[in-house]
């Protein structure tokens, strides 16, 4: 998500982008202030599957305490903080579930194509 935010800047369309890396919580109060419709958190998720693969979730279809290492989990700040807004996970299996700074190549991989499509439609759309 770093290379896109590089690539289109914070702020592209109608579309906010904030990298919050390990604490969501941190930006949260951010993206509060934009009013959004939807907001999207992608994320490393266990799901057991596939490294790498990739799934969209309503975050209110999931439960506590969810399935991420966030202080707070993402179905609790949605639901306190973003009651205007409709909130999805864009969930990446990873291959390891412990916590650790390196990210695998399946999960690197996924960010990549998540970035690409997401970049490619904002670009139809402009």
């Amino acid at each position: 998500m770093k290379e896109l935010i590089k690539r289109v800047g914070r702020k592209s369309l109608n579309v906010d982008f904030f990298d919050a890396e390990d604490s969501v919580e941190s930006v949260i109060t951010k993206a509060i202030q934009t009013s959004p419709k939807h907001v999207i958190f992608v994320d490393s998720c266990e799901m057991n599957s596939q490294p790498g693969t990739i799934q969209l979730i309503s975050v209110s279809e999931t439960d506590y305490p969810f399935f991420t290492t966030h202080g707070i989990p993402l179905k609790l700040l949605s639901e306190r903080l973003l009651l205007e807004s409709e909130a999805w996970v864009l969930a990446i299996q990873p291959k390891q579930v412990e916590f650790s700074e390196k990210m695998s190549p399946e999960v690197g991989e996924a960010g990549v194509l998540i970035s690409e499509f997401i970049l490619k439609r904002l670009l139809e759309a402009s």
